[in-house]
């Protein structure tokens, strides 16, 4: 009996230990969270050169104030200490696979988007970067309709992991050092954008139904 009622506080004090752990995790993971989700940049004033009329121009500014709520997005260049222009924004579609009767099995999506990041004086804080999102989705040419939704919400769901990736890039340390640099006038060799450059609106590719014949669908 003795060793029973021993061998019961020793499972007790096992689960305790294992709650006690697990809430330290939990908590410390929580910590990490919000202080990835805020990162301040280094900037008063931000020009956003996106449409703010498109989706992703929203969400792009979303993120970039709740990452950044000192930062206050202004209206012009004019008024920026720092300027985020688009260089290019393009969508591709190829098909990867196709079935024993020659008809499209599979699709790959791709969005591939340039930007950079610079400053009043036009100085690269961030040069001209290429990210690229590239997802595969099946296919059938039965259920046209119901893949034309599939097809708006894959591409949606990577314009969100875009939004992610640009604002990670953009709230880097190097950026800040980058920005210190350019106001202490040791950026001799950075190289020069100009700050007004007028930004390319973004235009989807509107998606048509596919064809295994049609030479735009090949990358």
């Amino acid at each position: 009996m003795y060793f029973a009622g021993q061998q019961s506080q020793l499972s007790r004090q096992s689960w305790l230990l294992r709650g006690a752990c697990l809430a330290l995790f939990m908590l410390l993971t929580a910590c990490g969270f919000a202080l990835r989700g805020v990162t301040p940049m280094p900037f008063e004033r931000l020009y956003v050169g996106i449409p703010d009329t498109t989706q992703f121009g929203a969400d792009v500014r979303r993120a970039l104030r709740a990452a950044s709520p000192d930062t206050k997005l202004v209206d012009t260049p004019k008024e920026a200490q720092a300027i985020l222009q688009q260089v290019n924004d393009s969508r591709t579609l190829r098909e990867v696979s196709l079935n024993a009767q020659g008809r499209v099995e599979s699709y790959e999506l791709g969005i591939n988007y340039t930007f950079r990041l610079i400053d009043a004086q036009g100085r690269a804080l961030v040069p001209d970067t290429t990210l690229s999102i590239y997802r595969e989705m099946p296919y059938d040419d039965q259920v046209v309709q119901a893949k034309q939704g599939q097809i708006d919400t894959l591409f949606k769901a990577m314009q969100r992991d875009l939004v992610s990736r640009v604002l990670r890039r953009i709230t880097a340390p190097d950026v800040h050092k980058a920005f210190e640099a350019a106001q202490e006038g040791d950026d001799e060799n950075t190289p020069l954008f100009n700050p007004n450059e007028p930004q390319r609106p973004r235009v989807p590719t509107p998606w048509q139904t596919p064809s295994v014949t049609d030479p735009t669908n090949v990358r």
